[in-house]
């Protein structure tokens, strides 16, 4: 069996390099090629690097040069506050569309593609379906830059799929990812001492562990699995109770009518920064479907969403009682969450 020579977009960030890193134990792996503007903070074992923009660089040379079968793409923009607006933009659309250019023809090496996308491609409103399936797609155009971005670039993801026959096309679809390492911002949100919510509403959300989200890149990159899948810890909790395990209470301070304009107040205070796609998360809430995860993917999360809260609820106490220690005199080794390759953890 041909070993896989894989290239990863986005490595310098947390999903990138945690694929790599996952990927480099795999004796089934020749070479893994990394792409971003800018490097790892940390070195990784076997992974190349280049310097590149998608937005501007001719990946497509690279990938036939290298030989190239499997391109994961992370480098979609899923967290609005990491960038502008128009860099966020270009990032996700004209990115994907030049990398998707650099796959396609019949000439490509390209064998699998695999996409991190979200399940903010299904919107939030309050007429939405219980329960979200693959197969649904969104009653209305999608309200915000960053979710109008998840739906263009998936339907380029669709074209590519019909252009290119030969290939096995993945999109995984996260849905809100918590865990020690990965700054996101449910963990800005959860991190107050009191949780804002919309007045009048509790909705139903769901949460997937870190680990678990590298575990789905990990096997789809290195298993065929093609076809679009939701990536959720199975079950669901409701808003109340996931402040409730964390310790937190909730405060219905955003109206229901014109929340957008009281996060902008929030953010203006300093006390959120909460991109408006998640405004409508926390009031009409959004729960999928993962039947065709174990079913026809084969796997699915170890940890239940609740499960991922009282994880999450857990290293927080463990970093509370490591801060309460080095207050002190004496510090005790080994409290706390890793704080390693800080410049790479950001989703």
């Amino acid at each position: 069996m041909r070993r896989q020579r894989v290239l990863i977009t986005g490595i310098s960030r947390f999903w990138g390099y945690e694929l790599a890193q996952r990927l480099e134990a795999d004796p089934m792996v020749e070479q893994i090629v990394g792409i971003d503007v800018r490097e790892p903070a940390h070195d990784l074992a076997r992974t190349d690097f280049i310097r590149a923009d998608l937005r501007h660089s001719l990946v497509g040379k690279l990938v036939r040069a290298l030989g190239i079968d499997t391109v994961v793409h992370t480098n979609l923009i899923v967290d609005p506050r990491r960038t502008s607006a128009r860099v966020a933009h270009e990032t996700n659309v004209i990115g994907s569309m030049n990398l998707l250019a650099a796959c396609s023809g019949v000439e490509s090496p390209v064998r699998k593609l695999l996409v991190k996308s979200s399940t903010a491609i299904y919107g939030s409103e309050p007429d939405d379906p219980s329960v979200w399936t693959e197969d649904m797609t969104r009653r209305t155009p999608p309200q915000d830059a960053f979710s109008r971005d998840i739906v263009e670039v998936e339907s380029y993801v669709r074209d590519f799929a019909l252009r290119q026959p030969g290939a096995t096309v993945t999109v995984l679809r996260f849905t809100n990812v918590l865990g020690p390492l990965l700054q996101t911002p449910f963990q800005a949100y959860f991190g107050l001492p009191a949780v804002p919510t919309v007045l009048g509403f509790d909705p139903r959300l769901q949460f997937l562990h870190e680990d678990d989200a590298v575990e789905a890149l990990y096997r789809a990159t290195v298993e065929n699995h093609p076809g679009a899948y939701n990536v959720s810890g199975p079950g669901v909790v409701i808003l109340s109770q996931a402040a409730r395990i964390l310790g937190r209470r909730c405060l219905p301070v955003i109206p229901p009518v014109g929340g957008n304009l009281a996060a902008l107040a929030l953010k203006r205070v300093g006390l959120l920064d909460w991109p408006p796609h998640l405004v409508r998360l926390i009031q009409y809430g959004r729960v999928v479907d993962v039947a065709r995860l174990r079913e026809r993917f084969g796997w699915e999360p170890r940890r239940s969403s609740c499960e991922v809260l009282h994880d999450y609820a857990r290293g927080l106490r463990v970093d509370g009682a490591a801060a309460v220690v080095s207050d002190g005199e004496s510090e005790v080794p080994g409290l706390g969450r890793p704080r390693l390759l800080e410049g790479v953890r950001r989703g």
